[in-house]
């Protein structure tokens, strides 16, 4: 009974990988939810340039199939934004799952991190008991042989 062995080491050790690979998955889904957040914001941009392209075409002398190019430009912008809008609603879906995930594994890595740290306090409580009786045995063991010594003097 000399050093502490936890039985379930390994079953923390599994749960401390699991954690760190939903960190791992989280850190990917929000990674893949912000690259597309800012696609979507580069295709607002480009749509606020183009619509202002397109005011100042409408006012100039300008050839009609320019502003017609320009709109179809727009509108097939306008379709893109939409569907991009459409990947970041479902992108930051699976990034909420995946911080999800990393939470739970936490929970249950805590939950065996302090059954150990029970399991210790009470390996330490025997330990200073047992260490205790050792004590309480040698000095009742002295004090029987200090009596013998004195009783044949």
């Amino acid at each position: 009974m000399d050093t502490f062995t936890f039985r379930l080491q390994p079953v923390l050790d599994h749960r401390r990988r699991l954690e760190d690979q939903a960190k791992q998955e989280f850190a990917q889904a929000k990674s893949r939810e912000l690259e597309a957040r800012e696609a979507l914001t580069d295709m607002e941009y480009a749509f606020g340039e183009g619509q202002y392209e397109m005011a100042e075409a409408t006012q100039d002398d300008i050839d009609l199939a320019e502003v017609s190019a320009c709109q179809r430009y727009l509108t097939r912008l306008k379709t893109e934004m939409l569907n991009q809008n459409d990947l970041v609603a479902t992108l930051h879906v699976v990034s909420e799952e995946k911080r999800t995930g990393v939470v739970d594994g936490m929970k249950s890595r805590k939950i065996v991190e302090r059954l150990k740290q029970r399991q210790y306090e009470q390996f330490m409580i025997d330990i200073n008991r047992l260490e205790q009786k050792q004590t309480d045995e040698l000095a009742t063991t002295r004090h029987g042989r200090q009596k013998k010594q004195t009783s044949h003097a």
